[in-house]
């Protein structure tokens, strides 16, 4: 094989390498995600506080939220948590509207915000 040849494998494989590592934690975090939605304990919680990250995923933002999460029959406990924000909600959620989550049985500081299970509460 030429040089040429050996320089272009080495380039598309060290590219591929980089986008493996970079892509990656972004595939198992939606991943993730997806499993506690479908296993996780339904719960709700109160938005306490959120702020802009300034990241976007899939041309959604990415929001820090502060939510005070309450198991039925438990104690409210606070927890930080990052997720996209979908635009139907997103002048509708602010700080102390109630929204569903799910909380993972073993790690409970765990959450993730069902926004397929959220309806807005009326005025």
């Amino acid at each position: 094989m030429s040089t040429g040849i050996w320089l272009s494998v080495a380039i598309t494989g060290g590219t591929m390498l980089i986008l493996a590592c970079v892509g990656l934690p972004f595939l198992i975090i939606a991943r993730n995600g997806q499993r506690l939605l479908a296993t996780g304990i339904p719960a709700q919680a109160v938005v306490e506080s959120m702020g802009d990250t300034g990241m976007t995923v899939n041309g959604q933002p990415v929001v820090a939220f502060v939510l005070g999460v309450r198991l039925e029959g438990g104690q409210a406990y606070r927890v930080t948590h990052r997720q996209s924000l979908p635009r139907i909600p997103m002048g509708v959620v602010a700080p102390g509207a109630v929204v569903p989550v799910k909380v993972d049985p073993q790690r409970p500081e765990r959450v993730r915000i069902d926004w397929a299970a959220w309806r807005p509460m009326p005025a």
